[in-house]
């Protein structure tokens, strides 16, 4: 018998199987009081023709039956909700699912899983495993028990990560909870906690140690958490993230966002920049111009803006993107949506001094200084672009800067808010699909190209398209997307203009 590894699934649900013991007698017990408040992991799948696949990692394959009819599944990274019936003794049929569109790892079964799921006829228990299977003998669907105690080490595994380009300070605690979260009558109850000092930048793994004895399969649990910097509440989650129960698994990954309630009024490090958002001006050496007026505009979500105007020239340079301050808090670092990095010494929190390309002083009797202005004036046409409607072309890819060569096309992409259809080019051939927003949350679905082959940019072409899978969320800074995976990592920048 020769074994196969799945390695991730995306669009389908593993229920399937048929009797594997044709002598076995069924249970005269209600099927509603048999599968009914249990939950099963993936042991393996047997094909008709012999050949098995085996996950490698069971947990997160899981299917949880509910004694109300509902059934919730993990499959890899995506997570789903459907219903379920039985007709009679060992009969087993399965209602439309629900389920995520997250971009897994290719698997063997991907194609296969996605038609099955209708074709669940019955099921059997056996030696404290289930089968479930399909109709025409499709094949065998082996379940073992999936509870907590049989979790590794009674423990949450995690890692958690934010947005923003930001480094911690030593002052800052992270701290994470399992609760239980099934009454929204009651403050949650929590099952398990850790703190972490100094947990240096993200992202952070975690563990979270529980009693298993405290977990009740009919309930729901949710891993919260939140960075603190001196009792002050800096980072916390916003979402529920389930764990453990109803298909879900013991690791989770996290994405902390910034509290808002330091706006208009931001302390960072200990006050070196207070009082945001502000301006800063001044006017720095030019070497064949009388001098360049720069303008910064610092906001408190860790976003810039500048611009650097050229006397006696008709030219300008606008720059926008994410700001941070080094660990001790004496270097501003504006990071461009072209990988470009600037940096300043902090003198105090009215004056910002340049610094040369490797961050050191300029040793120069001339001026290099930034003042703060009396009151915040932003810099004309700054305002955030929409993120529909708008043509978004690449400029940033992983860590890697992308421009167009002169004899070849811009990479970008356009969201028709009418029709939700996305339009674009990958340099060479054109881009179509679909999309889906919800506030923060983005997901690219169906995406396909034409098939032309060019002389050059087909492996941005590539990239580019395996990264659109692989988007979760979304932030616009002034004229610039920043498009993040489900880790909260950054994995591409874009430029925009209005319209179409």
């Amino acid at each position: 018998m020769k074994n196969f590894l799945i390695s991730g699934s995306c669009l389908a649900v593993i229920l399937l199987g048929f009797l594997s013991d044709m002598g076995a007698i069924a249970s005269p017990q209600s099927p509603a009081n048999v599968l009914g408040g249990t939950s099963w992991q993936l042991v393996k799948f047997l094909g008709s023709d012999d050949k098995s696949l085996r996950p490698e990692d069971k947990s997160r394959y899981t299917i949880a039956f509910e004694a109300n009819g509902g059934v919730s599944v993990r499959i890899d990274c995506n997570r789903g909700h459907g219903s379920w019936t039985s007709a009679g003794p060992n009969q087993l049929e399965f209602g439309p699912l629900a389920l995520t569109r997250a971009m897994c790892p290719a698997a063997p079964l991907n194609d296969r899983l996605a038609k099955d799921w209708q074709y669940a006829r019955s099921y059997l228990l056996k030696d404290g495993h289930l089968f479930l299977s399909l109709m025409a003998d499709g094949g065998t669907y082996e379940f073992e028990p999936f509870s907590p105690e049989s979790m590794a080490a009674a423990h949450i595994r995690g890692s958690a990560a934010y947005r923003e380009r930001m480094a911690l300070p030593a002052s800052a605690v992270f701290e994470a909870a399992l609760e239980d979260i099934s009454r929204t009558d009651v403050p949650a109850e929590m099952i398990g906690h850790t703190r972490i000092e100094h947990p240096g930048n993200p992202p952070i793994t975690f563990e979270i140690a529980y009693d298993p004895a405290r977990i009740n399969p009919n309930r729901s649990y949710s891993v919260r958490a939140r960075i603190t910097v001196a009792d002050q509440l800096i980072f916390t989650t916003t979402e529920s993230y389930p764990v453990l129960t109803r298909g879900n698994g013991n690791q989770v990954t996290l994405l902390l966002q910034r509290t808002t309630g330091q706006a208009g009024n931001e302390t960072t490090h200990g006050g070196v920049l207070s009082g945001l958002p502000a301006t800063f001006l001044g006017t720095l050496p030019c070497a064949d111009c009388p001098g360049i007026r720069y303008q910064l505009d610092l906001y408190p979500d860790h976003t810039f803006f500048s611009r650097m105007t050229y006397e006696d020239r008709s030219s300008r340079f606008d720059s926008n993107g994410r700001w941070e301050l080094s660990a001790d808090g004496r270097v501003l670092m504006l990071h461009g949506a072209r990988a470009t990095t600037e940096k300043f010494s902090v003198n105090d929190a009215d004056t910002l001094r340049k610094l040369d390309s490797e961050g050191k002083q300029i040793d120069s009797k001339l001026n290099y200084d930034l003042q703060r202005a009396a009151t915040f004036a932003p810099i004309e046409g700054t305002s955030n672009l929409p993120l529909e409607n708008t043509s978004w072309k690449l400029t940033k890819l992983g860590e890697a800067s992308i421009s167009a060569g002169p004899s070849e096309k811009d990479v970008y992409f356009v969201l028709d808010s009418e029709n939700h259809r996305v339009a674009g080019s990958g340099g060479c051939n054109r881009l179509m699909g679909g999309y889906e927003v919800n506030g923060e949350q983005l997901r690219f679905k169906q995406m396909a190209s034409t098939m032309m082959a060019c002389p050059q940019g087909m492996d941005v072409e590539k990239a580019f398209l395996e990264m659109l899978g692989e988007v979760s969320t979304w932030k616009i800074t002034r004229h610039s997307l920043e498009l993040f995976n489900a880790s909260g990592n950054p994995i591409a920048g874009l430029e925009g203009r209005p319209g179409q």
